[in-house]
């Protein structure tokens, strides 16, 4: 069966950018987990890091179990908001580690071209990590060695500019933004809004737009980064 690992650089980007793929594959009977690489506890210029994080992480509970996914199914690495480095054999070992314990066949990240720099250097981590991951060297990270064949990269700062993928999430737009008001701490931050219009309703929008641009509906953009490739 199909094993789908969503990686967040922050809780909220899993829903914004795959959220209504998530609900589907959940809604298909497939295993799905959420690897979050920090908890986001740097994003508030009022709540303190140490505050923040445990706040972040249980709308992230509440989110993803609007998605159907179970708190079970959620790892975190709690690597520092705004200190993710590619270069870093310690961060690498351990996304590595949990590529090898889950063993997914589908793997979504952000894509490399994403404005934020935590969600860029998420990308490389990840695919450098998925590259290792399936090599039988590194046995000090545990586990026997796993290629993931397939790689997808969804937007979330900064849209992909030619999508090589988009998935229709018509039945799965309001969940997901559901999901998107779990994240109180992020969508208060907009003085006078609905409480899900801040990030909610702009997700309709831009999944209105990539649906529009593939033929209609609501949809998902992606780029491809491995399409069923077998290990090399």
């Amino acid at each position: 069966m199909s094993r789908v690992l969503v990686v967040a650089p922050h809780p909220d980007d899993e829903v914004l950018g795959c959220g209504g793929s998530i609900a589907l594959h959940r809604r298909a009977g497939r295993t799905v987990g959420v690897l979050y690489l920090t908890s986001g506890e740097h994003a508030s210029p009022t709540v303190p890091p140490e505050e923040l994080g445990p706040i972040r992480e249980t709308e992230a509970v509440a989110a993803t179990g609007v998605l159907g996914v179970p708190a079970d199914a959620l790892t975190w690495l709690r690597f520092p908001d705004g200190g993710l480095d590619s270069r870093d054999p310690g961060q690498l070992g351990a996304v590595m580690a949990v590529l090898r314990r889950f063993r997914p066949t589908l793997l979504y990240l952000p894509h490399p071209g994403d404005g934020s720099f935590d969600h860029r250097e998420a990308a490389a981590l990840c695919l450098r990590a998925a590259g290792m991951a399936g090599s039988a060297n590194f046995p000090e990270w545990g586990g026997r060695p796993w290629w993931v064949p397939t790689i997808l990269g969804y937007e979330v700062w900064s849209p992909i500019v030619d999508p090589a993928y988009t998935e229709d999430i018509t039945d799965a737009l309001d969940v997901k933004v559901a999901a998107l008001g779990c994240y109180r701490s992020q969508t208060q931050a907009a003085k006078g809004a609905r409480q899900a219009d801040y990030i909610g309703e702009p997700a309709r929008y831009l999944a209105g737009y990539r649906g529009a641009m593939a033929g209609g509906g609501f949809r998902e953009a992606f780029s491809v980064h491995r399409l069923g490739t077998a290990s090399p």
